[in-house]
């Protein structure tokens, strides 16, 4: 018997599964970074490779900056917020009638093919959408992240506060932990047109342009009652009686339409820089700052071009 009451063959075996275990909890292996004349290159221990120019390197590791970048912005965006690669345009539309397509009251389907719309007049207070843009090869495009919030005064400050909106298709999630808090449901959103963009500067407009369309012109009906929680219409119907129903709705807008801005919205409990930065960390955005050889490697390989 060895010195631990165990036989060589189990002390053999003891130490096989110690040695095992030591390299279970090893680390893997940091990525490797290469520079070679103007181009930086990052390969992974599996052997997946990226490459990126020093000087883009540089501009992506720079101080934050207010700069719009290679975009013009479109009218109506009031604030840019970029974090590691993803980059949330904060736009505003003022309040004013809309004329939607609402599901029929004697809709045979409650959403998808066999929904019956009809045309519905209704006043939005000011409507806060959050596009929200990640990089795909080596460009940012519109993700399928974005949201959808009501405010009752014009945006002065990040530090605003955000309201849920009263719409069909803005998802609640239940739990919202790991989900946006406003979902604006991008099912019928053809990102065809995107590809035929030729620079960054249009894919984000006409991005954005195709988030609206979808938001505002596609059809208002209870899908997201079917495939999440509920929408925030739903949810807001007792808010006010002016908003109970869309009969009441469009009879309220015939009145007064400016009475959405006297609506008690229920309010999201944050500030659009919070809903931004509760973005940026379920995406893993937090901090964006480059310490490791495998942050650097992910700025390469988020930004750069497969080698």
């Amino acid at each position: 018997m060895t010195p631990a009451g165990l036989t060589p063959g189990e002390m053999k075996t003891m130490e096989g599964a110690l040695r095992l275990l030591g390299e279970r909890r090893r680390p893997a292996p940091p990525p490797v970074i290469t520079i070679e004349g103007s181009t930086v290159r990052a390969v992974t221990p599996e052997g997946q490779a990226a490459t990126m120019e020093i000087a883009e390197l540089a501009r992506a590791l720079g101080q934050q900056r207010m700069d719009t970048g290679s975009s013009a912005l479109p009218d109506g965006v009031k604030a840019v917020l970029s974090q590691g690669p993803m980059t949330v345009w904060v736009h505003q539309t003022p309040p004013r009638v809309f004329q939607l397509k609402w599901i029929a009251a004697d809709s045979p389907s409650r959403f998808g093919p066999g929904t019956v719309y009809r045309k519905v007049r209704i006043a939005l207070p000011y409507l806060i959408v959050l596009a929200v843009f990640v990089p795909v090869d080596g460009t940012l495009q519109l993700s399928d992240w974005n949201e959808c919030f009501f405010r009752t005064r014009p945006l002065d400050s990040l530090d605003d506060p955000l309201c849920f909106p009263a719409l069909l298709n803005c998802s609640k999630f239940d739990p919202p932990d790991l989900r946006p808090l406003s979902w604006i449901c991008t099912q019928h959103l053809d990102r065809r047109s995107l590809g035929r963009e030729k620079d960054e500067n249009g894919r984000l407009r006409a991005g954005l342009r195709l988030l609206l369309h979808c938001l505002l012109d596609t059809g208002f009906n209870y899908s997201s009652e079917e495939h999440e929680a509920s929408s925030w219409f739903t949810e807001s119907t007792r808010a006010d009686p002016r908003v109970a129903s869309i009969e009441a709705w469009e009879e309220a807008t015939r009145r007064e339409p400016l009475f959405v801005l006297d609506v008690p919205w229920l309010p999201a409990g944050l500030s659009v820089r919070e809903v931004v930065q509760r973005i940026f960390r379920l995406q893993r955005c937090e901090g964006g700052g480059v310490a490791t050889a495998s942050d650097l490697a992910r700025l390469i390989f988020n930004r750069g071009s497969a080698a």
